[in-house]
């Protein structure tokens, strides 16, 4: 059923049909060994069989990625919250997944290739 709605999706502009979707990682950057509770967001592309990678785009700065105030909305956001130090954490990457239909891992990686490029990925 998932892959008939991709199959039907287009852009509105072009016509065209989605080629990779785009999604992020984790909820959260980085997160210290054996620290990771759910990976929710990675796991369904392997359920479905589909091509995906993962790819940093960003890293923290602990100059910028910082919040003044913040309510979690439950005990696994204040969880998840907590596990966030922007100052110890400061250079490490952020990631974007690259998800593809199955046997594309080619365009896949084409794909990563062209954002990588575009985003002066090292």
């Amino acid at each position: 059923m998932f892959l008939d709605r991709w199959n039907n999706a287009c852009s509105p502009t072009s016509g065209r049909r989605v080629d990779a979707l785009l999604a992020p990682v984790m909820a959260h950057p980085s997160v210290p060994h054996n620290s990771c509770r759910w990976v929710g967001y990675t796991k369904v592309w392997n359920f479905l069989d589909y091509s995906a990678l993962s790819l940093p785009v960003t890293t923290i700065s602990k100059d910028v990625d910082h919040a003044e105030s913040y309510e979690p909305r439950n005990s696994l956001d204040d969880w998840n919250w907590n596990l966030y130090d922007p100052n110890s954490m400061h250079g490490h990457p952020i990631g974007l997944q690259v998800i593809g239909r199955r046997f594309e891992e080619e365009k896949m990686l084409a794909v990563a290739k062209v954002m990588e490029d575009l985003n002066n990925i090292k």
